[in-house]
């Protein structure tokens, strides 16, 4: 299930890079240029989540991953995670 998760992602990733690269190429401006994770969820709801932690070290990775990381490039991210995850996990 793991591993499917992370095609899935990995697809997800692909395909909105590209789209993101021919917007960005065509000098488009819509969505898909920068889109973020905070955009998706909204600026409230990411500033909580930064928030909700104390520790400032987390809070600035937070805040490079929510606001600056192209949404794109957060799914190819998790889609490897999810890959190597389903790679040591042995499914019954």
């Amino acid at each position: 299930m793991i591993g499917r998760l992370g095609i899935y992602s990995l697809l997800a990733g692909f395909f909105f890079g590209i789209f993101s690269g021919i917007s960005n190429f065509m000098e488009d401006k819509n969505f898909w240029v920068d889109l973020t994770i905070s955009k998706i969820i909204g600026e409230d709801n990411s500033e909580a989540i930064i928030a909700l932690i104390n520790v400032a070290v987390v809070q600035n990775s937070l805040d490079f991953l929510i606001y600056e990381v192209p949404f794109f490039l957060f799914l190819l991210g998790i889609g490897l995670i999810f890959l190597l995850i389903s790679l040591f996990i042995k499914s019954h």
